[in-house]
């Protein structure tokens, strides 16, 4: 996750086979931490826990 100080919002990324960063889509940028922390639990397309 990455923070934006400019504007408050935590966003989610995940890291592709290349090392790389990329924004994970399906879960816009957000105040609410908790909203992208169940994301990640949730992980519903399987890139973050295979």
């Amino acid at each position: 996750m990455r923070y934006t100080k400019s504007n408050g919002t935590w966003a989610l990324y995940y890291r592709d086979r290349n090392l790389r960063f990329h924004r994970y889509d399906l879960a816009p940028p957000t105040t609410n931490i908790n909203y992208l922390l169940n994301e990640l639990d949730q992980d519903p397309t399987g890139i973050f826990w295979g």
